[in-house]
């Protein structure tokens, strides 16, 4: 049987909870807290949290894209929160800023029922995503590669490219609706909030603009324990339900 991995091997904290992990003395049966396989572990949390080697080492992009191919609705939200509930997803980092375009394109594409169109697309995403934001946000400069990728929907959507006049002028308008969100709200740095964020102001923008009718549920951190940096009750998103374990 595989052992069980589930820490950040750059700080051994658990990844699900931020509890430190601690090598056990002898190898436990348990089963995954994600997936449910049973398997041997070497290693828990003070919270006794397990995940496979499948769940903790999918690359994060192949995640994005399985979630998005079986997912049937038309709630960005809902469907970013799934992704992101994933222990393949880092707290912070750049698949982020690929996961906006990608749940907004799916929910799209939802909306016209025609899934065979949805892979060649969230590859294209992805491709545009790697390209045209940052893979380390520079904070200091007040820039977020999740509000950008409304801005890769956006021009995906209107099945445009850079040189035309009209696509450069909305992708900025809804890339900037989405930084003022975020920079309205202030630090410290989260890439969960400014991914809830992003994609309610895309949604918005949509509704308002394209009279689309995509569905918005509310944004409520699940990630609040896990997050060290987390401002609690100074985050619009902070659901306390989440400290009451």
């Amino acid at each position: 049987m595989a052992k069980i991995e589930i820490m950040n091997t750059a700080n051994n904290e658990c990844i699900l909870c931020g509890d430190k992990v601690q090598t056990l003395k002898e190898p436990l049966k348990t089963h995954c807290d994600f997936c449910g396989q049973t398997k041997l572990t070497s290693h828990e949390c003070e919270s006794s949290h397990f995940l496979c080697d499948d769940c903790f080492n999918i690359p994060v992009t192949e995640l994005i894209k399985n979630t998005c191919l079986k997912y049937k609705g038309i709630d960005p939200i809902e469907l970013a929160v799934e992704i992101m509930n994933s222990p393949a997803v880092k707290m912070h980092g750049s698949e982020h800023h690929f996961i906006v375009p990608a749940v907004l394109i799916t929910c799209i594409n939802n909306t016209k029922e025609v899934p065979e169109e949805l892979l060649p697309k969230l590859e294209k995403a992805q491709e545009r995503a790697s390209k045209e934001t940052t893979q380390v946000c520079s904070h200091h400069a007040g820039t977020c590669g999740a509000a950008i990728g409304t801005g890769v929907f956006l021009s995906m959507f209107l099945n445009r490219e850079h040189e035309h006049d009209d696509a450069w002028s909305l992708s900025n308008h809804i890339i900037a609706d989405s930084l003022k969100k975020i920079a309205e709200h202030g630090g410290p740095k989260c890439c969960k909030r400014d991914t809830y964020f992003s994609l309610l102001t895309a949604v918005d923008y949509l509704n308002d603009h394209f009279a689309l009718s995509l569905e918005k549920s509310e944004g409520k951190c699940t990630f609040s324990l896990r997050n060290k940096s987390c401002g609690h009750e100074q985050c619009i998103f902070y659901n306390m339900t989440n400290s009451l374990v």
